[in-house]
């Protein structure tokens, strides 16, 4: 039985996104935000996990013209 992974992938990317897009728009401001660039890998790894977890999620699933 596999589980269905699309919601906490779909969760996890566009957190990832939003919190990047916060991070980019507090330094275009100036703000000194301690280790950014190490927090933007984070950022970026957790997104290709997301993406990951979205694309076997999906592999299980058929579509309706199949069956």
């Amino acid at each position: 039985m596999t589980h269905d992974l699309t919601l906490p992938g779909a969760a996890l990317i566009s957190t990832c996104i939003i919190a990047g897009g916060i991070l980019i728009g507090a330094q275009t401001f100036a703000v000194v935000i301690p280790f950014a660039p190490y927090v933007m890998v984070a950022l970026a790894v957790l997104v290709v996990l997301g993406a990951a977890m979205l694309v076997l999620s999906c592999r299980g699933h058929t579509s309706p013209s199949r069956r």
